[in-house]
């Protein structure tokens, strides 16, 4: 006797990449992160509700911001190994409008965001995401993750 199963999207499947995705929008508040040296105690867990087909994060606080795609900030007061993270820089000043983003076209399911500095900081998030289940996305690691560089090593 033939037994159903539901069908779900993994992460090979073209279409879900190649269709508009699903919006979904958070912001927050980032507290300062109490030093100025790049070490950070206040960071924020995204996790996005699929996997992503692309994902902008826009600075809209006083303060610089990392974007890490694993959590390898360590223990506060602990520098990260190979420093993993993309800066984006303050806001414009109040006569400007002009806000700091940056557009990632990439598939995950989670991000870190930290404030870099000793002012109260905050961010906005935009992702595009498919239908596909958070269950299916690996986890990333390796080098320009959170790896000593030249480390290669990738776990699917």
């Amino acid at each position: 006797m033939a037994t159903f199963q539901q069908y779900s999207p993994g992460l090979g499947s073209v279409g879900n990449y190649q269709v508009a995705g699903v919006p979904w929008i958070t912001s927050s508040i980032l507290p300062a992160s109490g030093n100025t040296d790049g070490l950070n105690s206040s960071t924020h867990h995204v996790k996005f509700p699929y996997v992503t087909k692309s994902f902008t994060v826009c600075n809209i606080g006083g303060s610089n911001i990392d974007v890490r795609l694993a959590n390898d900030q360590g223990s506060i007061g602990v520098t990260n190994v190979g420093s993993h993270a993309f800066i984006i820089p303050m806001s414009g000043t109040t006569t400007s409008n002009r806000r700091a983003e940056f557009t990632f076209d990439a598939k995950v399911k989670e991000i870190f965001i930290s404030n870099r500095d000793d002012s109260i900081g905050g961010f906005q998030i935009f992702a595009s995401c498919t239908r596909i289940d958070r269950k299916h996305m690996f986890e990333l690691t390796g080098s320009g993750v959170n790896s000593e560089p030249g480390d290669t090593t990738i776990t699917p």
